[in-house]
Formats: structure tokens, sequence, C-alpha cells
């Protein structure tokens, strides 16, 4: 199969996931918010957070290394199922410990809300069951697609079905926890055939991948301080309300940002598989194409969020939640900081194994985010935590930039940035007058803002020779043509 038209198909897929991952949420957020309270919600996001830790811990960095391990012998069907199950007993040996010291801290350290925290045992032995490097690796993203797009939809009708008081946090939290463990159930039935052999253990060769394993499991540490210790740092230093506000603004951004690094698994396994060959010119044309693309739809994604999130805060959340607006906007520029450090990070450093360079990116922001909650935290509470993280996503980018100038043609790359944001600043200025100068309800507003934004934004890059716009353009008129 032609490459381009794989990496266009299972970005499809991919993108059809986070449709779904962002449609599900629009259905189920606002009777949540309105069902739970603050609090309730606050305790799932933090215990959630504490599990967290036990997670990476059971990981132990095999998500990057496996699917990158994997595209190296993917061509090999002897090799994949060797490399396969090698890695699923490191993951297994690492989930067992990471376990019994969950289970541990549960029994002696926690003293409110252990029936939670033991729920949350489940996403820990749904992270052990996980084998989604696998099928990332082997670039099978339609499985994976399909696998969570159906379990998304059951816990959905669970939810409307069984979270009916405030007192149910609890079930909501199982409903979420059991959902994430039949996600990672459901994969094993689809293992292709050559994998379905168990490969009998050979530890010399499966502490082999150990190393590799460790490298990553370094920089996923550091990323897992400034991507989930905030909200633990926030329920220490504030309150649980705040983790609420904090988690729901989050939840927001994250979603836009999804379809932008939609492309990321899928060019993390091409791109892995053109290094082996060492085929550097189809990596650096791959690369200048991303980083166009995640930078046009970042800035378009940063300009909707503002345009739009004072009118659809209060529909969507409800009054109790109407704080979140602020730090939403707070909040949004990591769309463009998270977009360009998945793509030099990710998708550079990991397949041409810079995992040096990656861990110091990353390590220099939990760094900085751990600094500034502690400053910003106890004075600001969840604001303070959302400055955090736009800074320390900064630093990741800038040091990752550095680290890989000499490797790609970062200074070309560059030059669509201008032209993306002249069309994201002028549309920003254009919304926001249009908005003040005409008033309808909430959710008129909403649809309207968006309608205004996306017509301009594609008009202004049409002015502007945008390629990347012609593109997207092309290929979005040549779709409506077939149907």
């Amino acid at each position: 199969m032609d490459k381009k038209v794989s990496i266009a198909r299972n970005y499809a897929y991919n993108v059809a996931l986070q449709i779904t991952n962002i449609l599900i949420p629009f259905i189920t957020t606002p009777y949540v918010t309105r069902v739970l309270d603050p609090t309730g919600l606050g305790i799932s996001a933090f215990t959630l957070s504490v599990v967290q830790y036990f997670i990476l811990l059971a990981s132990l960095g095999t998500a990057l290394y496996g699917s990158r391990a994997i595209a190296y012998v993917r061509t090999n069907p002897e090799d994949l199922r060797k490399t396969f199950w090698e890695i699923f007993y490191v993951k297994l040996f690492a989930g067992t410990a990471s376990s019994l010291l969950y289970v541990g801290f549960v029994l002696s350290a926690v003293r409110q809300y252990r029936n939670v925290y033991l729920i949350q045992y489940l996403n820990l032995l749904g992270s052990i069951l996980d084998i989604s490097y696998l099928f990332q690796g082997i670039e099978e993203f339609k499985k994976i697609a399909m696998r969570s797009i159906g379990v998304r939809v059951v816990s959905t009708v669970a939810i409307f079905l069984f979270v009916k008081r405030e007192s149910d946090f609890v079930v909501y939290v199982l409903i979420s926890a059991l959902g994430n463990l039949l996600g990672q159930l459901v994969m094993w039935m689809f293992l292709p055939k050559g994998c379905r052999r168990v490969q009998k253990a050979n530890w010399r060769s499966i502490l082999s991948h150990i190393p590799g394993s460790l490298k990553l499991f370094i920089p996923m540490v550091a990323i897992q301080i400034y991507v989930v210790l905030d909200k633990t740092m926030v329920g220490i230093l504030s309150s649980k309300s705040e983790v609420a506000y904090y988690d729901m603004a989050q939840k927001i951004v994250k979603m836009a940002l999804s379809l932008v690094t939609a492309i990321g698994p899928v060019m993390l396994s091409r791109v892995s598989s053109l290094a082996a060959k060492g085929d550097k010119d189809s990596i650096d044309r791959y690369i200048s194409d991303v980083f166009d693309f995640v930078t046009y739809a970042s800035i378009f994604m940063i300009v909707v969020l503002f345009t739009t999130m004072r009118y659809f805060v209060p529909v969507f959340f409800g009054e109790k939640f109407y704080g979140v607006k602020d730090l939403i906007l707070v909040i949004s520029p990591i769309l463009l900081f998270i977009s360009w450090s998945n793509l030099f990070g990710v998708q550079i450093m990991i397949p041409f194994k810079m995992e040096k360079q990656f861990t110091l990116s990353v390590v220099t922001g939990a760094v900085v985010n751990f600094l500034l909650n502690l400053l910003l935290i106890p004075r600001y509470a969840a604001l303070g935590a959302s400055v955090a993280t736009v800074v320390a996503e900064f630093c990741v980018t800038a040091v990752q930039m550095v680290s890989v100038r000499n490797r790609i043609p970062l200074k070309s790359m560059f030059r669509v940035v201008p032209k993306h944001a002249l069309a994201g600043t002028t549309v920003l200025v254009f919304g926001y007058v249009l908005s003040e100068l005409i008033r309808f309800g909430n959710i008129v507003m909403v649809i309207f803002n968006f309608a205004v934004v996306a017509s301009v934004y594609v008009l202004m890059e049409c002015f502007l020779k945008s390629k990347i716009n012609s593109f997207i353009f092309s290929k979005l008129m040549s779709v409506l043509k077939r149907l």
C-alpha cells in the first residue's frame, strides 16, 4: 500500500477515535457536572492522579519503547512475536511489583476514600494488560480506534443508567475504571495470528529490553510530574473542588489538543521504520508537513477557545463550574507548545534514540512545573497550576527545539509560523469585536463564533497562500464531490 495512503488512513482512524473521545464527554460532562458536585468529581480526579504514579511504574517506559521496538521488527513474523511477548513479560513483572506497592500504600497510608482508591486499582490492572504498543508498532490503528470507541459508548450508557445522585461519584469512578479494563482485555482478542503462540520466557532476552525501556521510563516520570502532579498538588495545597475545576479545564483543552496530536502515534511508527532504513529525505519531508499542519491546527483551536468559552462554559458545565472559563483561556497556549513537543520529542527524538535529550527536556519541564506549583497554588489555587503548566510546556518545547536543530530543517520549517500567527491574530481580534457587537443566546453564540472564526481563518490562510490550508481544502472538496 502507498505510504501516504497508509498514513492518511491511520490518521483518519486516530482522528475518528479522538472525535469520539471529544463527543462522549460532550454528552456525559454536562450531565455529570449537574448530578455530582465539584467535591465528588475532585475526589475522582485526585485519586486517579495518585494511581497514575503506580501505573507509570507498571508501564516502565514500554509504551514508547514497545511501539518503537515493534516497528523495527514488524516485517519479520518470528522477531515480531518474540519482541511482543518479551516486552509484555517486562510489563507483567513491573506491573506485579507496582500492584503490591499500591495495595500496600492503600492499606497502610490511606484513611479517606479507601474504597475509591481500591476501585482505581482497576486502572492499574488495565495498564498491565495494555498491548496497544503492538498495534501501534504494526500500524493497526483501526483496531485501537474501534476498541476504544466501543468501550466509550458502553461506559456512557452506564453513566446515564447508574449515576443518579451526588453520592454516586463512587459509581462514576467504578464505571470509568471498568471501562478502561474492559478496553484492554478486548485487544487481546485481536492479536495477530503470529503472536498468539506464547513465547517461552527467556529471561536473558527479556532483561535485554529493560535498559531501553528504562531510558524512556525516566522521561515518563518527568512527564507525569507536570501532567499529573499538578492535580495532586492542587488537592493537597488547595481543595478537592479546585481539583475538579482544574481537571475540567484541562479536559476541554486536551479535547482540542487530541485532534491536533492524533497524527503522533501514526508518525512515531512510520518515522521509526524510516529511521531503521536511514531514509532521511522522507523523514524531513514528513516532519515538515506535520509541523505545518500542527501549527495551523493549534493556532486555529486556540482562537476558537478564546472566542467561544465565555458562552460555552455556562451551557456545558453549568453555573457551578463557571470559573472553568478563565482556566481554559490561561491553559490554551499549551495547544501549540504540546503539538510542537509531540513532534520534536515523540516523533523525532524517540525514533532516533535521542533519549538523553528527550529526558533533559521533560525533566526541565517537571522541575519548572513543580517549583511554580509550590509558589503559585497556595495563593492562586487552580489558576496558579494553570500558569505553571503553560510555562512548563513552553520550557519542554524550547529545550527540544534546541536539541533537534541539527537533525531536521528547523529554520525552513518555521517559515510557515508567521503566516499562521498573523491569520490567528487577525481572526481573534475580528471574532472578539464581532461578539461585542452581536449578541444571541449562549448556544447560538458558540455556533456563530465558531462558524465565523473557521470561515475567516480559512480565508486569511488562502490570502496568505498557506500550503497546508490549500491541501486541507482540496481534500475536503474531493470528499464532498465523492459524497
